[in-house]
């Protein structure tokens, strides 16, 4: 990987009185980096191709990413204090400084910010540092004006004067190094720098101030009174034909889980795992969008963020139901010293504020008995007048390991009791791993669907597995003790269920992205949800089809009328599109194998395999010649599926990027993504190595659907 470094002459003067027009960066004009008396040029440190310049206090501000963006400087050692404006999106994943200064012998003072939003102080002598509370915490999503006053040894937050306790010796005279943005502390998490700041930079001076002025004084005022902007800007992804355009994803960096999606005043809410700062899993927020149709998204300001001591290290997976008082609560995995559960209340009814609840955490750890500590993912429902929650466990003091569910009861969501195991797993027999995790307990018709997602063990992969049975004496009964998989093709993990006004069960998933760590990072994002899906239980079966809202994003189709396919002739039905549905109709006569040719390139270099091989009834998806780009898995899955070729077979694809969703006969789903380097690998094509087989098909361009920002 690589930081392309920045340094870009000229700017304009801030709106300031004059005692600041020296030493101060602005941000504006044409050339953003050189300080407003045209002396100094901050240096601009990214991954970003094209520096990201954004609405600020006054004129422009740098948005920053929280792993890979900042700046830094020469300057004499007559420096005085330090300013700046300042905006987080999100809390770093480590702690992280707004803006610092170091002499050449190795001493540093900074203003920082830690995981939680406790401001600090922090010092620095040669690699060594303490960070010393300021007694204050600073919000998200709101201006700031942080003023580190060398002179008076104290920091400004808003024009509130705060002093530490300890304050570093003196800075050396002469050169230093002026840095904002990030911390002199080194610390990465694979290639990410995790103690620089996710949001925006402006307005910064190394000019002297007096806290008794009242021209600064009205500044401040007037620049806390604005909202800044931190949606992430459309030129950071613009030349990312990989990136989904009608699949749900958050603006950027790292997701995982859906958890909580329900109906509450004609809009749906889902809820997921969300590291804003940087692209893995660390600094777990719940992240929140909403929806009017589960097609239109708007990713929300998130709705937890870990503060308390009870979930300190993540605020993990969960659920959302609607209360007895008709009022939406979430319910999640406190991640603290141990694992516990939480609940939280909104403050308004948007669901865009929410309260934790003063008596978390409702359940602190696992029940007695059991040895393992490590219980997550919450499931709520009601039977009766009895609300029940189920929590993905395992049980390991036995011969097998196993997965298991906790069962708890309650009569108000608050007081909960253990009961027993609802359900466990015997892995000798049903291959369902040795912990479980996102379990789903959804009645449909007169029946229970049980699902849960077996955890990576020795090598196997997790996958999403379900029981058809009933509710009996509090416990799950199975119909057969085997479980099925939700997906023909194991990718696709952890869906989220609601009701809808028509009566359906619809379902959103998340699809893995499963590249090398440096191909994420210069990437900018990992993972996405799927599309909504209906759900439908027939005949024992969990059926699976793309949720009706999804047509509203075609237009006009492309008609194939049936016709012959041979290993000569395959059937080209797009060129050049990156994001269609295809419904291919096969009538497979004697081929022994038929399907699709995708993401491929005019010169066959990059290309990409989905089909059936009748004779080894294995469905396959063969991406050995998917991409040319570094760190991306050229892999073969496959599995057993039986289909009748004697009868017409119906497969459905959906391609938005790098995402592709299949759909077989209207029953059966697969999944699958493909990362190729080339924009032009978008030949789409139908084949067969049968001499008897033959093809219709539709084929509709979809229209983008991009999530809004609303912060």
């Amino acid at each position: 990987m690589k930081n392309f470094a920045y340094s870009i002459l000229g700017c304009l003067l801030l709106s300031l009185n004059a005692a600041f027009a020296q030493k101060t960066w602005s941000f504006d004009g044409q050339d953003p980096l050189l300080s407003c008396d045209g002396k100094s040029l901050l240096n601009l440190y990214t991954i970003k191709e094209i520096p990201e310049f954004v609405t600020g206090v006054e004129g422009k501000a740098l948005r920053t990413d929280g792993y890979s963006t900042w700046m830094d400087t020469t300057t004499e050692g007559d420096v005085s204090s330090l300013s700046g404006w300042f905006a987080l999106e999100s809390y770093p994943t480590d702690t992280a400084a707004f803006m610092g200064i170091r002499d050449m012998a190795g001493t540093s003072v900074a203003v920082c910010v830690d995981r939680y939003g406790e401001l600090l102080l922090g010092m620095g002598q040669n690699g060594s540092y303490s960070y010393c509370s300021l007694k204050t915490k600073v919000d998200r999503f709101k201006w700031l004006h942080v003023v580190l006053d060398l002179s008076n040894e104290s920091v400004c937050l808003n024009g509130q004067r705060m002093s530490a306790e300890v304050w570093p010796r003196n800075l050396q005279d002469g050169e230093m190094m002026f840095r904002v943005g990030k911390d002199f502390r080194e610390k990465k998490v694979w290639m990410y720098d995790v103690t620089a700041i996710n949001g925006l930079i402006d307005g910064i001076s190394l000019t002297p101030f007096s806290d008794d002025s009242s021209a600064w004084r009205d500044e401040i005022a007037l620049g806390l009174k604005k909202t800044p902007v931190l949606a992430i800007p459309e030129t950071r992804f613009a030349k990312d034909f990989n990136r989904p355009r009608y699949h749900l994803l958050p603006a950027a960096n790292w997701t995982n889980e859906t958890h909580g999606l329900l109906l509450y005043k004609g809009k749906y809410h889902i809820f997921n795992q969300k590291n804003a700062s940087a692209i893995f899993l660390g600094q777990i927020n719940w992240g929140h969008f909403s929806s009017p149709d589960m097609l239109h998204w708007t990713e929300e300001k998130p709705a937890l963020t870990p503060d308390a001591a009870y979930d300190k290290n993540g605020i993990w997976s969960g659920h959302a139901v609607i209360n007895d008082d008709g009022i939406p609560q979430l319910i999640y995995t406190a991640g603290g010293d141990k694992m516990g559960v939480g609940i939280a209340f909104p403050k308004d009814t948007a669901l865009i504020e929410w309260e934790k609840y003063a008596g978390n955490p409702v359940i602190a750890e696992k029940p007695a008995g059991y040895t393992r500590t490590d219980m997550r993912d919450q499931y709520v429902w009601k039977e009766g007048d009895v609300w029940y929650m189920i929590i993905g466990f395992g049980i390991e003091q036995t011969d097998t390991p196993h997965g298991a569910l906790l069962l708890y009861k309650s009569a108000d969501l608050k007081r909960w009791d253990f009961v027993h195991l609802l359900f466990e797993g015997n892995p000798e027999v049903d291959d369902s791993g040795i912990f479980w995790e996102m379990p789903v307990f959804k009645k449909m018709g007169g029946k229970y669907v049980l699902l849960v997602n077996r955890v990576p063990h020795k090598g196997i992969p997790a996958r999403c597995q379900y029981w058809i049975g009933d509710f009996k004496n509090e416990k799950f009964i199975p119909d057969n003790p085997v479980p099925q998989n939700l997906e023909v093709i194991n990718r696709l993990l952890s869906p989220s269920v609601v009701e809808t006004p028509e009566g359906d069960v619809a379902a959103i998933a998340i699809i893995p992205d499963e590249i090398g760590g440096e191909a994420t990072y210069e990437q900018g994002w990992a993972h996405l949800y799927s599309m909504p899906r209906r759900w439908q239980l027939k005949d024992g079966k969990l059926c699976q089809t793309p949720h009706p809202v999804m047509k509203q994003l075609r237009e006009q189709p492309t008609v194939y009328s049936r016709q012959a396919l041979t290993a000569a002739k395959p059937c080209i039905v797009s060129r050049r599109e990156h994001q269609l549905e295809v419904k291919a109709t096969f009538y497979p006569g004697d081929a022994k194998r038929f399907g699709f040719t995708l993401c491929k390139n005019p010169d066959n270099s990059e290309y990409s395999l989905i089909y059936y091989d009748v004779e080894k009834e294995e469905l396959i998806v063969d991406q050995t010649h998917s991409s040319l780009r570094a760190h991306i898995p050229l892999k073969i899955r496959k599995d057993h599926y039986r289909l009748d070729t004697a009868k017409p077979v119906e497969i459905r694809l959906f391609i938005d990027g790098s995402v592709v969703e299949g759909f077989i006969n209207n029953e059966d789903a697969f999944t699958t993504r493909i990362f190729p380097l080339k924009e032009n690998s978008t030949l789409l094509e139908l084949f067969s190595d049968g001499k008897t087989t033959e093809v219709a098909a539709e084929v509709w361009k979809l229209k983008d659907v991009k999530v809004k920002m609303n912060f």
